[in-house]
This record gives C-alpha cells, structure tokens and sequence, in this order.
C-alpha cells in the first residue's frame, strides 16, 4: 500500500519505489523475525482494561486473531508502538485510508478520541501468544 502510494507515511516515501513483490515479502519477513521492543509508556491497567473492553465490542480478535497476532494480509496489532496504533485507529475513525478495505473504519464508528487513545494502549500493551504467521 505504501508502494502505491495507497497508504502515504512521509517517513517512507521514496523508499519502496522500484521494490518488487519478493523484496517486499524478504523485508516483512526480516522485520517480522524481530524482537519486539517494549512498548513506550507504562501499561495502566484502568486505561487497558477499558481498551479490552472496546476491543470486544469492535470485535477485533475476529480479523486480527483473538492475540492480535493478524494473519496472511491483516497486520498483528499485538505489541505494536502506541503512538503508530493511534495515529493509524485515528485515519481509520477519520476515513483517511484511502485504497483500504472499509471493515476498519466500520468497526470504529461511534468511538471516542479517549476510545481510541484506551484501544491503543491495550493493544500496545497485549503479548502475543502464537507463533507470527
């Protein structure tokens, strides 16, 4: 998507350009292989609890695993920096994720900024429990 230009992130611009198919799988395989860092700010149980909540009633286990690992096409949320969560939960609440399948922003609708921040940091804050995919 970043390739395309369907999903713009400044930082990688210019990048991707001119990276087949196999050189995009080779990276996301290399980066997928890595440690996670640990998330940035400290886990407050009131916030996560609250984002388990909301994750629940999103229902997204159903596309992203019940661990958040993802699979094949649909990214692992699980572990992921807080900040990259909320920006992309805020495109997706936003509509601001042009070339992307529309569930996303669905499964958003009628959430709060607070909502959003709470979703973030629980899914910040979960550990994979499977092997990646």
């Amino acid at each position: 998507m970043m390739r395309e230009g369907l999903s713009p992130v400044p930082a990688m611009a210019g990048l991707l350009d001119g990276l087949g198919d196999a050189e995009l799988s080779a990276l996301a395989r290399h980066f997928a292989a890595r440690p996670l860092q640990p998330p940035g700010p400290a886990r407050d149980a009131a916030q996560a609890a609250r984002g388990a909540a909301l994750s629940q009633r999103a229902h997204c286990g159903s596309c992203h695993l019940p661990d958040y690992a993802g699979r094949e096409q649909i990214p692992r949320l699980a572990g992921q920096r807080e900040d990259y969560l909320l920006k992309s939960l805020r495109d997706f609440a936003a509509g601001r994720t042009a070339g992307r399948d529309k569930l996303m922003s669905s499964a958003l609708v009628g959430l709060s900024d607070a909502d959003l921040r709470d979703l973030a940091h629980h899914l910040a804050h979960h550990r994979v429990t499977t092997p990646p995919r």
